[in-house]
């Protein structure tokens, strides 16, 4: 156990940045600086991060330690079922609302206190900081987003001095436009990495040589799309009546709503054929919905189309049916010995592991799948559907296949999206430098670990400890 010593704490979020790109950038000696500055830190090669793979379900893990299904993060997007309504945190709804009250005061930004934040999505009682210029070059796909973030950053450290600085560098827009490892996002890495040691240098002239810990990670990565798939239109061809994506009204004449996040992970939403919005469809009324007079297996429906690779629901309280175009699984939770365990019930293994997962725990799935296709896919799509605000089906994209809506925003190209469960979307990052912390390489992690190191730090291991973060980068020995 590590003693409380409080340093101020930088946490950069380098927003939608594939790790493979900057593992290869990183180990090619393309960013000198961050080289050499974190030489006498921890690089964790893989942080695997929380699926779906948006913005908001990973700021909420590693806020808060938890799971997206468990903060009720899910993405900007999901379906009322008592209001009737898409709702959309742009527009109508606000994450800290749907965010998960009974963390809401675990946060790190309570457990440190004096916060600042840029770029974050989630209020959690931080003084936030808003940038037009920066939201501007964003918007624009200009790489002046990376000197203006570096540069504000370095005057809030100077003038407010705060313990916590948590900010973002957006590669998003550049990323969708430009491919996952497209020359403008590696040109962003490598003015990150220019601009890196204006940032240190105002560190230590502030805090004191080496009297801060710092971290730098993305949140997610993207795969290549070209081919789109409008879940909406989708369920229209079947029957459904969906409700629309496009207009954020109350509607009663619905019996179904599809939408996506990051455009690769899908919420289906389907009413009770004889109780409407007021209660769920179980898994065995989806497998045989009634539907222009004829029972049809949804979930089934849904796993043959071409565009979808995965389809999740929950079968019972403690079991999720996995289902592909070529096979079946279920993942099986003890909650006595707190294990899981995954069987392939028919054909082929929809998350083609090759390894044997039987009674393992959380630590035991994360080194067994990290480096897999799909990683950690178990524990995560189990927890997603404790989510107030969960679809009643989960999709993930198929290879190349994306659930872009057309009106949705006009890239002129869009040749990467985010939001599934594949490794180039959930396979991040950690850079890590501070007091008491172990220096060399971590071959895996989750995102969401960032959480239990900022505990240790401030003395609130009791509330990591009932989170799913591991702490993983302070030395033993330092206690």
């Amino acid at each position: 156990m590590v003693e409380p010593i409080r340093p101020p704490l930088v946490l950069v979020w380098l927003d939608a940045l594939t790790g493979d790109v900057f593992r290869r950038m990183y180990y090619g000696g393309e960013l000198p600086n961050l080289e050499e500055y974190f030489e006498r830190g921890v690089f964790v090669e893989t942080a695997v991060s929380c699926f779906p793979t948006v913005s908001e379900s990973s700021e909420g893990g590693i806020i808060s330690g938890f799971l997206a299904g468990e903060t009720n993060m899910l993405g900007e997007r999901y379906y009322s079922r008592r209001r009737r309504s898409v709702m959309h945190y742009k527009f109508n709804a606000r994450p800290e609302e749907d965010f998960r009250p009974e963390l809401r005061n675990l946060v790190i930004d309570r457990i440190v206190g004096d916060s600042v934040g840029m770029g974050r999505l989630i209020y959690t009682g931080f003084e936030s900081i808003i940038d037009i210029r920066a939201n501007y070059y964003e918007k624009q796909g200009s790489l002046k987003i990376v000197e203006r973030r570096i540069e504000v950053a370095s005057r809030v450290v100077r003038s407010r001095r705060p313990r916590l600085l948590f900010f973002t560098i957006s590669a998003d827009y550049i990323s969708h436009v430009d491919g996952k490892d497209g020359p403008l996002v590696r040109e962003f890495v490598k003015r990150f990495d220019r601009e890196f040691p204006a940032l240190t240098e105002t560190l230590d002239e502030t805090y004191g040589h080496d009297r801060y810990a710092i971290f730098v990670f993305s949140d997610h990565g993207l795969s290549d799309v070209s081919r789109h798939l409008d879940l909406p239109n989708l369920l229209e061809e079947y029957g459904f009546k969906p409700a629309e994506t496009d207009l954020l009204m109350s509607r009663d004449d619905c019996n179904a709503a599809a939408l996506s996040n990051g455009r690769r992970s899908g919420l289906v939403y389907i009413a009770h054929p004889e109780e409407g919005w007021r209660r769920r469809p179980s898994y065995r009324i989806l497998r045989n919905y009634p539907l222009k007079g004829v029972n049809v297996d949804v979930l089934r429906l849904l796993a043959e189309e071409e565009g979808v690779g995965r389809v999740f629901a929950k079968c019972d309280e403690f079991s999720v049916a996995v289902i592909s175009s070529e096979g079946e699984a279920r993942i099986l939770y003890n909650p006595v010995e707190e294990r899981f365990r995954y069987r392939v019930v028919r054909g082929e293994d929809p998350l083609g592991y090759t390894v044997s997962i039987s009674s393992v725990d959380e630590e035991g799935l994360l080194r067994k799948t990290h480096a897999a296709e799909f990683p950690d896919a178990i524990l995560q799509v189990y927890h997603l559907f404790d989510s107030e605000n969960c679809g009643d089906i989960v999709l993930d994209a198929a290879r190349g296949w994306d659930f872009w809506e057309p009106w949705d925003v006009p890239y002129p190209t869009l040749k990467a999206a985010h939001g599934g469960l594949s490794r180039d979307e959930m396979s991040s990052f950690i850079l890590a430098r501070g007091p008491m912390m172990e220096r060399g390489v971590v071959a895996y992690a989750r995102i969401i670990d960032l959480f239990a190191t900022v505990a240790a730090y401030y003395g609130a291991t009791s509330i990591a400890s009932k989170s799913h973060a591991v702490e993983r980068l302070l030395s033993t020995n330092s206690s």
